[in-house]
This record gives C-alpha cells, sequence and structure tokens, in this order.
C-alpha cells in the first residue's frame, strides 16, 4: 500500500493477532493436500535433525509468530534461519515470502519507536520480497496465504480507501485467496472448519473493506454454508443480518490467537 506503512494504522497488538492467526490457520492446512516442497536442513542450522525433511513453515513458524508477538530473538533466528538460505538460493519463494513477512513485522516495531525512515526501508523490502516470492512459485498455496494473509491483516486494522495502490494491493491479495479456495475446493469439506473459516472470513472482510458488499455478502453465505453448526456460521449470521455495507471485522478463532492478548 503507497506506504499503507504500520504507521498510518492501529497496529501493535491487534494487526499482530490478525497476520499471526492469518498465516497459522491457512499455511497449517494438512500437507496431503497442499503443495509444499519439503525443505532439507544441515545440522548447523540449529534445526534438530528429525525436522530435517519438513515442510517448510514448519521449520520456522513457531519462531516467526513467537517473534511477531515480540520475542526478538525468535523472530531473529527465524530470520537468520531464512537469510542462510536466501544466501545460497536468493530465489527461494518459501524463504522469501516469510522473510519478508519479518521484515514488516520489524517495521512495524521501527514505526513503533519513531523511527519512520528505517520503517520505510524494511517495508519496502518486506513488500518485494512477498511480491517476489508469488511471482516465483505461481499457484502455490503457502505462498499466496503468505502474502495475503498478512496483507489483509494490515488492512483489517487500518485503512486509507482513498489511496489508489492500497487498494491495488488489497485486491491482489484477495485475488489470491480466491485462487486458494478454487484450489481447494475439491477437497474443502474435508478440511477443518478452522481452516475453511478463516480463509472465507479473509475473503468477506477484505471485500467489504474495499466496499463490495455483494462480494463480502457471498463469502459471508459461503460461510454459512461451508462451516455449518460452528462459531464461524453464528459470526457470518450476525454480519449478514446487520446493516448494509459494514466492514466485516474478524479475529481469528483459534487457541494460538488467544495467546496474545
Amino acid at each position: 500500500m503507497n506506504h499503507p506503512c504500520p504507521c498510518r494504522f492501529r497496529l501493535s497488538k491487534l494487526w499482530l493477532v490478525i497476520v499471526t492467526a492469518g498465516l497459522y490457520s491457512l499455511m497449517t492446512v494438512q500437507p496431503a493436500f497442499v503443495d509444499y516442497a519439503p525443505v532439507t536442513v544441515k545440522a548447523q542450522t540449529g534445526i534438530p535433525p528429525a525436522k530435517s525433511q519438513e515442510r517448510f513453515d514448519k521449520l520456522v513458524r513457531d519462531d516467526f509468530f513467537a517473534g511477531m508477538m515480540g520475542d526478538e530473538m525468535r523472530l531473529d533466528r527465524g530470520m537468520k534461519f531464512c537469510e542462510d538460505i536466501l544466501a545460497k538460493n536468493p530465489k527461494h519463494a518459501d524463504a522469501l515470502v516469510w522473510h519478508g513477512g519479518g521484515l514488516l513485522a520489524r517495521a512495524a516495531h521501527a514505526y513503533r519507536t519513531g523511527d519512520s525512515t528505517l520503517g520505510d526501508k524494511l517495508w519496502s523490502q518486506g513488500l518485494k520480497e512477498m511480491n517476489e516470492a508469488v511471482a516465483l512459485a505461481p499457484g502455490n498455496i503457502g505462498i499466496m496465504v503468505g502474502r495475503s494473509a498478512t496483507l489483509i491483516g494490515l488492512a483489517q486494522s487500518g485503512w486509507d480507501s482513498s489511496d489508489a495502490e492500497s487498494r491495488a494491493l488489497l485486491e491482489s491479495a484477495l485475488l489470491d485467496y480466491e485462487k486458494v479456495y478454487q484450489k481447494q475446493r475439491p477437497y474443502f469439506s474435508k478440511l477443518d472448519a478452522h481452516n475453511r473459516g478463516e480463509l472465507l472470513f479473509g475473503l468477506a472482510s477484505g471485500w467489504s473493506i474495499l466496499g463490495d458488499d455483494a462480494k463480502a455478502r457471498h463469502y459471508l453465505n459461503l460461510i454459512v454454508k461451508e462451516v455449518k453448526g460452528t462459531a464461524y456460521e453464528q459470526e457470518a449470521q450476525k454480519w449478514l443480518n446487520g446493516k448494509a455495507r459494514a466492514v466485516v471485522q474478524h479475529d481469528c478463532i483459534g487457541c494460538h490467537a488467544a495467546q496474545a492478548y
């Protein structure tokens, strides 16, 4: 977003909860359904040997989530892990999308401490890396979700509807979320309610932020259909029965998000 920089958003804890929850809920879909590639990790990285052939997100997510919640040492460790991989392969899409998200977390910290110059630099680089990751791995669910969940989370935290670049960036995130939904449709009912509900609420929220009430209601109705009998359905019904064109706000339903409050 043209300086959709965190200094212009109501970020801090709210932003961290939304972004972390979105990444956790959608990047940890059952492995049988997702096109992640395993990564080999050498012993000197500090990653236990038993995990040497795991999916990339499983190797780094705990450090990144802890870092986004304020543990700088854990974030530094996750970032270094990605940087070691990128030093050997600058086009490693998984490492790029996670590293880019880490840079945005550092940018948020810089803005909160009043260092706008550093914040702008970190923000621009983080966004560049996330965009590059999507370009390098088109159609990869994990990569698309990594970028889109972050941008939708930022938009939920604060929004300048008059900024054309901001709108274009958010729309690109939503279109990728829609691609994820289309790819998962053949087995969508087999995913747990958490994954289904968070994906669809992300779409409903994002389109409502852009002012597209029809699309927002479409995804709220899909929640009622696809996640019937859950807290997601109850929440969607409240939005559907509320005033028109309301911006749909949603906090992730899950124990991992609750830890941040």
